[in-house]
């Protein structure tokens, strides 16, 4: 995997096997700059213990090597949260906040429609600091779940809180998407899942070059390009006030910003958590006549996105080969 070529946010889960060997299959994806699923790797072992999340661990660093500001995205499994840093020991872990309401709910008793739900929900989308703590303070209202979500640690389930970027990968639902693809394949022996993994690797490695090679775009069309767009629209109706030649007031009519072009900052903080610019940022961009697109990250790139899939996967190969019926080895 060349690291470069994907937004640094790992998910990973293990979903059990289906046939009649059984045992779990561990995956770890990325997504690449058109926000489809990128598989980074997949392992088959016994249970989920210390010992096999340390391998599959150990295996996922051996095939990406030093990343930096990795992020590892997870559900709350104890083995998960007591050996991924011992392997990536720079990396930042957060949970994945589905998981994490759906504990909260049965833990805390809550009903399905109770409105702290939408509220955890919106605090753990959070950019800034005060957004989070405008959702808390409603939370706050039920002191037993307030101190659960804090007890789990804010830094884990919170955009906001977290001291690396989750960019816009709040859940494991790209580690769940490759279990529900592969739901017949997991009723398959190994050998045949793992053929059918790569079957799959090569589909969509082939499917998405093509489609990288047609893009005319500067970014990917299904996310950087269609955000930034849509924010160009909402900045044209922005007042943009120059504080000095590094900085601007960006009056939007609701949340204002505050741009520091020196240290690529703005201060609802869309723009350092998303490494996209944010309508404020695209605001001064207009207002300075500067290219918005050279504020973007390069994950969010054309060129990166057929970078990712520049090589080739090839299938497996067939141990012997079947002639009038005979089978000869190779």
């Amino acid at each position: 995997m060349r690291t470069i070529t994907l937004c640094p946010v790992i998910a990973v889960d293990a979903t059990h096997l289906k046939s009649k060997y059984k045992g779990v299959m561990f995956v770890a994806n990325a997504f690449d700059g058109n926000r489809n699923i990128y598989p980074l790797a997949f392992g088959i072992g016994d249970l989920e213990t210390d010992a096999s999340w340390h391998w599959f661990f150990t295996k996922l660093h051996e095939a990406i090597g030093e990343c930096p500001n990795l992020v590892i995205i997870s559900d709350r499994n104890v083995s998960i949260q007591n050996v991924w840093n011992k392997v990536f020991p720079t990396a930042q872990h957060g949970i994945c906040f589905y998981h994490m309401k759906g504990n909260m709910k049965r833990t805390c008793k809550l009903k399905k429609r109770d409105p702290i739900l939408m509220h955890f929900e919106q605090a753990a989308k959070s950019y800034s600091i005060a957004e989070f703590d405008c959702h808390f303070r409603k939370i706050k209202r039920k002191e037993h779940v307030a101190q659960y979500l804090e007890e789990a640690g804010l830094h884990k389930w919170s955009r906001a809180h977290m001291d690396g970027r989750r960019y816009n990968v709040m859940t494991t639902n790209i580690a769940e998407s490759i279990n529900s693809v592969l739901r017949f394949a997991r009723t398959l022996p190994v050998v045949h899942l793992i053929g059918e993994i790569m079957n799959l690797l090569v589909k969509w490695f082939t499917e998405r070059r093509e489609l990288a090679l047609k893009c005319t775009t500067t970014l990917c069309p299904n996310f950087g390009e269609k955000k930034l767009r849509n924010r160009l629209e909402d900045a044209a109706r922005m007042n943009v006030v120059k504080l000095n030649n590094a900085q601007f007031h960006v009056l939007d009519g609701h949340m204002d910003g505050l741009i520091d072009l020196m240290n690529n900052t703005c201060s609802c903080r869309k723009f350092q958590l998303e490494q996209l610019p944010c309508k404020h940022v695209v605001a001064v961009c207009r207002f300075l006549k500067v290219n918005v697109y050279s504020k973007a990250s390069r994950y969010y790139t054309r060129k990166t996105w057929m970078d990712a899939y520049s090589d080739s996967i090839y299938p497996i190969q067939p141990h012997g080969m079947h002639c009038n019926g005979t089978t000869v080895s190779n």
